[in-house]
Order: structure tokens, then C-alpha cells, then sequence
């Protein structure tokens, strides 16, 4: 019997929710970021700013056995500076290393990938909206960067109570908490500014390219002006330096500069604002079909 003598045939079988489409979206996502080699290197190179972590803590910690046995007086467990200044300072290093590889990998040329491939035309024929398109890309990328800083950050915090002394194990436990903070807002913000980014151009190179002068050049000129002439405020350009001043806010640690948390987090607001809308608004374009 041939396709065309079968007739109506009614759809047999569970119904998914709207709401289903953005975790198929989430999970292709997800498996397209991991086929990117930088992604993949970032995953298996993870591990070395940490282990280097704890090497430092935990011969700071011998040291300071070693003090205390010799009747040095040790009013508070204190290494390299405290946990806090300790920790934000791996946050610094995986956001630059392993964040720029992931954000630049997996969200960086995320659309524009789709867009050089009239890819749309596939997305857009399903029941898929494009916000759900937009959710699905950016928590791809904000799960890669959320797991990519805080495993390490809580594996070090467990380290860092580990070698603690009693008297000191509550507060270094405590930093649990403004990791979680921290790793949440370093996530949301770098994936819906990369995938932003992404949405520029066709050329997947031109907004890889793109990503990494956003990325790497405010914060250059930032800190050049800052040497020079004792001017932080053009760090206010530079979404690593705004998410470090956000960090040291969480983690109490003394800035040198005048620089805060509320001058940093209106404009990460901004940011997130003003990359969902501009997606958004890219993606309602593409989503006509010539």
C-alpha cells in the first residue's frame, strides 16, 4: 500500500509540553559545545589551576604547622592572605583561561554558525520559539562556564576546611556560598554576551574575533590607564574587571582602587538586559524563511 492510500493518520503516542522544546534545545546544545576542541580542552585542562591551588594551600598549611610547633604566636589561620582573596584569585584564573576558551568555543559562534547555515529554517519549522532557540544556546554555554568554576571552587573550599584548624573551619566553609554566587553570575553574564556577540555577523570567525577584543581589550587599556594615571573607572569597560569587582565584594577582599559592587552590577544588568534583547531581535529576523 503506498503513502497516499493510507490517509488521515490521527498521531499516536505522549504529547510534550512547549516548555519540552527548550531542553531538546538545551541538550543539543550542549552536545555541539563539546565538539568544539576548545571546549574539550578546557574540560581536561580544568583540573590544574586547582591542583596547583592546593599545593600552594596546603604547603602555606605545613608552614604554618611547622610555625605553630616552634611557639610562633597565631592568632587566626592565615595563609596566603585569607580564604576568600585565595579563592577569588583561582576564580581569576579559570575565567580568564577556561572561561575564554568556552565562551569562545561554544557561544561565541553560536549563532552566527546557525545563520551562515540557514539553519533557522530547520529550528523555526518545529515548534520552536525564539526565545526557546536563545534559552537552549545560552544554557548550553552557562552550564559549561557554572560547572567549569565552581567544581573547582567547591573542591577547594573542601580542601582549604580540610587543612583548617578548628577554630577556622566554619568561616572557610562559609565561602560555599558567595562561590555559588559567584559562579552563577560569571555564567549568566559571559554566555548571554558571548552568544550575543555571536549574532553580529555570519562569519563565525568575525565574531570569535569579536569576543576576544571585547574580552581581552578593555580590560588592557583599563588597567594601562589605571597604572598610568590613577584612573580605574575605564575598568567599567571591561566585563572580566566588572565581574572581579563584583567577586571581591562577595569574597570581602580589599580593592586598591575606589572601584564597587554597585558601580559593577548595574552594568552587568545592562549587559544581560541588552544581549538577550539584541538576540532576541536577530533571531526574529532570521526566523522568516525567503
Amino acid at each position: 500500500m503506498s503513502v497516499r492510500d493510507l490517509g488521515y493518520q490521527p498521531y499516536e503516542g505522549a504529547r510534550l509540553p512547549p516548555s519540552n522544546n527548550t531542553r531538546v534545545m538545551l541538550r543539543h546544545g550542549l552536545s555541539r559545545a563539546w565538539g568544539s576542541w576548545l571546549v574539550k580542552t578546557a574540560a581536561f585542562l580544568g583540573w590544574a589551576p586547582f591542583v596547583v591551588g592546593c599545593g600552594v594551600w596546603g604547603f602555606q598549611w605545613w608552614a604554618f604547622q611547622q610555625m605553630a610547633q616552634q611557639g610562633f604566636p597565631a592568632d587566626r589561620f592565615e595563609m596566603v592572605g585569607d580564604g576568600g582573596e585565595f579563592l577569588q584569585g583561582l576564580y581569576g584564573w579559570y575565567l580568564w583561561v577556561f572561561g575564554l576558551m568556552i565562551t569562545l568555543g561554544a557561544g561565541a559562534g553560536a549563532i552566527s554558525e546557525d545563520l551562515a547555515h540557514r539553519a533557522f529554517q530547520f529550528y523555526f519549522s518545529k515548534p520552536v520559539t525564539a526565545p526557546q532557540y536563545l534559552a537552549g544556546r545560552v544554557l548550553a554555554v552557562g552550564t559549561w562556564m557554572f560547572v567549569i568554576t565552581f567544581a573547582p571552587a567547591l573542591l577547594m573550599v573542601v580542601a582549604m576546611v580540610g587543612m583548617s584548624p578548628d577554630e577556622a573551619r566554619l568561616e572557610t566553609l562559609g565561602l560555599l556560598i558567595p562561590a555559588l554566587i559567584h559562579s552563577t553570575l560569571i555564567a549568566a553574564v559571559t554566555s548571554i554576551a558571548s552568544v550575543a556577540v555571536s549574532s553580529f555577523s555570519k562569519s563565525r570567525a568575525l565574531t570569535m574575533s569579536t569576543w576576544v577584543l571585547v574580552f581581552v581589550v578593555p580590560y588592557v587599556l583599563g588597567s594601562i590607564v589605571d597604572e598610568v594615571g590613577s584612573w580605574p573607572w575605564l575598568k567599567l569597560l571591561s566585563l572580566p574587571a566588572l565581574l572581579g569587582v563584583v567577586g571581591d565584594a562577595l569574597f570581602k577582599v580589599n580593592r586598591e582602587d575606589s572601584l564597587a559592587w554597585y558601580h559593577a552590577l548595574p552594568i552587568l544588568a545592562a549587559v544581560v538586559a541588552g544581549g538577550v534583547a539584541l538576540s532576541l531581535h536577530r533571531l526574529r529576523r532570521a526566523e522568516v524563511v525567503a
